[in-house]
Formats: C-alpha cells, sequence, structure tokens
C-alpha cells in the first residue's frame, strides 16, 4: 500500500508539474501576442509591463495552488516586479541619449547625379527613387509635392539640416508633424521617431516599417525615402531606387509640366517646389 500511496503521490506531482509548465507556455504566447508584429522599438516600455504582470500572475497563482502563504506571494510579486522593472531602468541609465537637433551630415558618397548639369559646391542634391532635385543655396526647400499636398522641406543652418514634414490622412487632414526634426502628432497615431545616428531621422509604423526616412548623407546630399498620402489618393512609396503610387512604378513631374520617361532631375531656389508625385 505504501509503494502504492508513493506512485500516486509521484503522478500527482508529475501532473502539477506539467500543468505548471502549461501554465507558463500560456503565458508566454500571450505576452507574444502582445508584442508580435509591433517593433521592439516602439513597444518596448509596454512589453516591460506586460511581462512584469504576466509572470506577477502566474507566480502568485502557482503559490497559492500550493497553499503557500501570502506574506510569500506578496513577496514573490514585489520580487518579480521590482526584478523586470528595476532590471529595464538600470538598462535604460546605461543607453546613449538619442540624438537631438540638426542632422549632422555623415561621410557617405554622393548618390548617383542623374542630372545634365553637376550641383555647384554649395547647392544641396536631394535624391528620392532615381529622381533628383539640386538646391540653390541653404533653403528651405520643398524637394517633392504628393498631389497637392507639400510633405517635407529640408533647410541647411550652421550646425546642420532641418527637416519639416507633414503627415495626412485619407480626410486631407494633418496626422501629424515634424518640426525642426522633433515629432508632433496631431491625432493618435502609432508612430515613433528614431534617431539611430546624428545623420539620421527615421519615423516608424507599429509594424517597424518607414514611414519617412531622411538621411544626411555628407554637407552636398540628402537621401529621402517614406510613404506619403494625400486626400484619398494612392500612397505613394519612395525607396532608394523607385517610386510606387498606388502600386505602380512611376517617375515624378516638374511642376506644371507632362510626365517625362526616366528620372526626373529639377533644379531650384529657396522657398520654390521641386517635383511632384501625381496619382493614377
Amino acid at each position: 500500500m505504501e509503494g502504492k500511496a508513493s506512485r500516486w503521490k509521484f503522478a500527482k506531482i508529475a501532473r502539477r508539474d506539467l500543468y505548471t509548465a502549461v501554465r507558463f507556455l500560456a503565458c508566454v504566447a500571450l505576452l507574444w501576442a502582445f508584442v508580435a508584429g509591433s517593433s521592439w522599438l516602439v513597444v518596448r516600455g509596454q512589453a516591460i509591463i506586460a511581462a512584469a504582470t504576466m509572470f506577477s500572475i502566474f507566480a502568485a497563482y502557482e503559490l497559492t495552488v500550493r497553499e503557500v502563504g501570502q506574506g510569500w506571494v506578496l513577496a514573490c510579486v514585489l520580487f518579480i516586479q521590482g526584478s523586470i522593472g528595476g532590471g529595464y531602468l538600470i538598462w535604460l541609465h546605461f543607453q546613449p541619449p538619442e540624438p537631438t537637433g540638426p542632422l549632422i551630415a555623415a561621410h557617405d558618397p554622393m548618390p548617383p547625379l542623374g542630372c545634365d548639369e553637376a550641383p555647384d559646391p554649395h547647392d544641396l542634391l536631394m535624391a528620392f527613387g532615381t529622381d533628383r532635385v539640386i538646391g540653390k543655396g541653404a533653403g528651405p526647400f520643398s524637394p517633392l509635392v504628393v498631389d497637392d499636398c507639400v510633405v517635407m522641406s529640408l533647410a541647411r543652418k550652421k550646425d546642420g539640416l532641418m527637416v519639416r514634414a507633414f503627415g495626412y490622412d485619407f480626410n486631407n487632414d494633418i496626422a501629424f508633424r515634424v518640426m525642426d526634426n522633433v515629432f508632433e502628432p496631431s491625432m493618435p497615431v502609432q508612430l515613433k521617431a528614431f534617431r539611430p545616428d546624428p545623420a539620421t531621422f527615421l519615423l516608424l509604423d507599429r509594424f517597424g516599417k518607414e514611414v519617412l526616412y531622411v538621411r544626411y548623407l555628407n554637407p552636398k546630399a540628402v537621401r529621402i525615402r517614406g510613404r506619403f498620402l494625400c486626400g484619398e489618393q494612392p500612397q505613394a512609396v519612395i525607396g532608394d531606387k523607385l517610386i510606387l503610387v498606388g502600386g505602380v512604378r512611376i517617375n515624378g513631374v516638374f511642376l506644371g509640366q507632362r510626365p517625362t520617361r526616366g528620372h526626373v532631375c529639377a533644379q531650384v531656389q529657396a522657398g520654390a517646389y521641386g517635383i511632384a508625385i501625381k496619382g493614377l
């Protein structure tokens, strides 16, 4: 009888441990569902809170099932909360501060020119897709217009490059602004401004995909990428080597002129608009 009781007790403990493992995996699955499809840069604070809460609930339940005293349960929960939260704060403390202020010119090579006339030493080459805009002087310049929406202007200051940009929704209302490299949402949007280095400004959506990318390649050139909306018109997607509108590859056009084949190159003075990206 004693051997049978021992085997029964062992089997009970094994089942309990199995159920514990299943519950732990369920907690991990719920946490993964919370953060899946999102950039860690966007949700890292929320993920830490969710992890601390999830594992605290799990620990409290398991200790209660084992009839551990309430004082020990509370101590365990506080330990988990303090360990995760404190570890996260320590990690934050040792992270380098994000760059702020103007974009500082990097030392990247010039992008392919694609223009008949080379820019002067004091000009600014703005590259997006295969199109180019050469700004004469310090700016500000508006290198591209998407349909009827002015989406961006760039200006060179003494300390670096300043970016101003506007994001629109389907009603043609301004959803967000970037004012001198500072992200300012005008309505609830799941976007995150990020400066991976002093030369680059990034605006990411909740999936970690680029909404806006501006890199000050060198004192004479800027690279622009992004996704731009203007009212109900198809979205314009600008990459390094192409421009898509509604999924169809196009080139920009000179303002007031018909589309041309191949890339487009324009020269603008301060305050002038460069190239228009028209809907289909």
